[in-house]
């Protein structure tokens, strides 16, 4: 009894997460090529977590290995997972996204949010570069390199960026068509305002009494 109640939980389960997966691959096909391109780049980045992302030599020839969660790694790491789940979410989710934006005093577009999140990692890989070369200083005799993982998330993040650029001129041109379609909408219903308003004076002057 107890192993068909796991079997059931586990089916459940599964059926639960391809249906998850099944839905954002339905929102991220309708993303515009910047948008795929930054999901993408999401991938690669979380894959950098598995690589060593700084390397310190010592004299007696022993090499560390140290990755994003490491306090060599200024525990970057935890900053890379919040972004694989923020980006995405601001990509891809709508309702429950606005109902977060409503409880902020303030309004951020996607693309605007998307830049913030990258700046600050930016920023963290500018400061895990300067502080390499002070372990190869003062920790290992034999300098410090930064190893694999950084390279690829750094190239992960300026590709991230360049896609945000490109994202937020599609945005716009999107926004413009539909503020435009709007204004002919609004000019072909000033168009029959006259003609309405000529059946209303008619159909007042049919309901006047004649005298």
């Amino acid at each position: 009894m107890s192993d068909y109640i796991t079997n059931s939980k586990n089916r459940k389960l599964k059926t639960k997460i391809s249906l998850f997966l099944s839905r954002v691959n339905i929102w991220a096909g309708k993303l515009p090529i910047s948008g795929r391109v930054i999901i993408l780049m999401e991938c690669i980045l979380f894959s950098s977590l598995f690589f060593p992302w700084i390397t310190l030599k010592y004299l007696d020839g022993t090499i560390q290995e140290h990755f994003a969660f490491s306090q060599f790694s200024l525990y970057i790491g935890y900053g890379i997972i919040f972004s694989i789940f923020t980006i995405p979410f601001f990509l891809l989710s709508h309702t429950k996204k606005e109902k977060i934006r409503a409880m902020v005093p303030f309004r951020l577009s996607d693309t605007q949010a998307i830049v913030f999140i990258v700046s600050i990692l930016i920023s963290s890989m500018i400061t895990l570069v300067i502080a390499s070369n002070l372990y190869g200083e003062q920790i290992a005799a034999l300098g410090s390199n930064l190893a694999i993982g950084f390279k690829i998330a750094f190239s992960s993040i300026i590709c991230i960026l360049i896609s945000a650029y490109y994202l937020s001129k599609t945005t716009k041109t999107i926004n413009t068509e539909l503020c435009y379609i709007d204004h002919q909408t609004d000019n072909e219903i000033d168009k029959y305002q006259g003609i309405l308003k000529g059946d209303d004076e008619r159909n007042a002057k049919n309901m006047s009494l004649p005298i």
